[in-house]
């Protein structure tokens, strides 16, 4: 029987509620077979990241064309890249297979402000990496650095989503169709979490209401591990997006102390 296959591409989480670790996770509840190449260590827990510390670009390349030309999954999740040399090393080994799907969360800063994309890799994540992207997954923050418009734009985010679909429309290694999932947890609602899906200049807006629980150490990387998972078992992308925000939503009410700073949320739950 043939089994979904979902690759992480990220860096470690010793705390466990983000990066590769979360992303496993959650390729696990899906049923999905979950492999993984870690882009960088992290020093972290509950409280925030303390130091990062990136693997070459070389031993990243090596790893993920070790998984790609022999497993070959068919979706990719890319996660916190770190460095230029990391960007160029997924670039490099991801245009030999253009069959593949990317889901890719721009990773730029920690929740307490630490940067996990160096500013000089920003520019060769648009030029060599957009290309490659399916699926693009920025919060607000990501979407005002990549895109250049400003929140306070009365038109934002629709113009900042078309500006972002123009970039990653340019020089595509495929012939897909690529899609910018907004995600509006930096809302400024206390009621309301908005996110917009912009797929074939088409616009698709889920709404749900704003949860209390204040542990939501790895939404991110759930939300975009889960669509990954989901199209991967075949989903198409605003089902797999609408599914997986289910599922975060669950794990965001799960969501519990475990340090003394902001747990993780835990798509556990639903094993449960």
């Amino acid at each position: 029987m043939k089994r979904a296959i979902a690759f992480s591409i990220a860096g470690s989480d010793p705390g466990g509620g983000a990066g590769i670790q979360q992303d496993l996770r959650v390729f696990t509840v899906l049923n999905v077979y979950g492999c993984a190449a870690i882009t960088a260590l992290t020093v972290q827990n509950t409280l925030g990241v303390q130091a990062l510390y990136p693997v070459s670009g070389k031993i990243l390349e090596e790893q993920i064309q070790a998984v790609m030309e022999d497993i070959h999954p068919r979706v990719i999740k890319i996660g916190m890249l770190a460095t230029r040399s990391n960007v160029e090393a997924v670039a490099k080994v991801l245009s030999n297979y253009t069959d593949t799907f990317v889901v890719a969360d721009p990773v730029i800063l920690s929740k307490n402000g630490v940067a996990l994309l160096n500013e000089d890799a920003l520019e060769t994540y648009v030029n060599k990496l957009f290309p490659l992207i399916d699926l693009l997954t920025p919060n607000i923050p990501e979407t005002e650095k990549l895109s250049g418009i400003s929140k306070k734009h009365p038109e934002f985010p629709y113009i900042a989503l078309m500006k972002l679909r123009s970039l990653l429309e340019q020089n595509r290694s495929s012939n897909r169709t690529p899609s910018i999932l907004l995600k509006g947890g930096h809302g400024s609602s206390s009621t309301v979490c908005r996110d917009v899906l912009c797929t074939n200049e088409r616009y698709h807006v889920f709404e749900s209401s704003r949860l209390t629980n204040p542990h939501t150490h790895g939404t991110g990387c759930t939300l975009s591990s889960a669509i990954a998972a989901f199209i991967a078992k075949g989903e198409a992308v605003p089902e797999a997006v609408e599914r997986a925000r289910g599922l975060v939503y669950e794990a965001i009410r799960a969501g519990f102390p475990a340090g003394r700073g902001t747990g993780p949320v835990d798509p556990m739950v639903f094993l449960k």
